[in-house]
């Protein structure tokens, strides 16, 4: 895991170097494990501009639900990570559409701490509100794999602004 993180960062910082300004933005939404439980989900995100129209996308995601056990209030956690590419169209107008796609590990911890990993597939709009910030709506759905259930979806929706280093 430990060379994972390091040829992550490694990679994100040559592609950061030879790329336009990246983009960073801040969210807060809903995720649904499985349809079975909700969590409030905030978040932070990455964007490297690739070529016209397409972005390198990192995000890690903190999402928190509670629960009640004999009269005791249980917080329950939900981290998930993005890694993937976003393609942007009409790239130049105030309105922005993205398609994106990628992989997802994620973590779970309920009664114990699980793992998941899997595909990812996305939509969202983009509205430009000024100069260097875009109001954004995306959703999201997970393929995820991983015990006890081998086989997991996750639906997220998110909303936030994105702050842009270059015009």
């Amino acid at each position: 895991m430990r060379r994972f993180i390091i040829s992550l960062i490694f990679t994100c910082a040559i592609v950061s170097a030879i790329s336009a300004a990246p983009s960073f933005s801040v969210n807060v939404g809903g995720d649904f494990f499985n349809y079975e439980r909700a969590f409030l989900d905030m978040g932070a995100s990455c964007s490297i501009p690739i070529k016209s129209g397409m972005e390198f996308h990192m995000a890690a995601n903190f999402g928190i639900s509670t629960r009640t056990v004999d009269s005791t209030i249980e917080a329950l956690f939900y981290i998930p990570f993005d890694f993937g590419l976003n393609f942007i169209f009409n790239e130049e107008s105030k309105l922005n559409f993205l398609v994106g796609t990628g992989l997802t590990p994620q973590i779970l911890s309920m009664n114990e701490v699980s793992f998941y990993m899997g595909p990812y597939l996305k939509g969202g709009i983009r509205v430009k509100v000024h100069e260097y910030m875009k109001w954004f709506l995306e959703v999201q759905q997970d393929l995820l794999v991983g015990a006890p259930k081998w086989i997991n979806t996750t639906t997220s929706i998110r909303t936030g602004i994105l702050f842009s280093l270059g015009s």
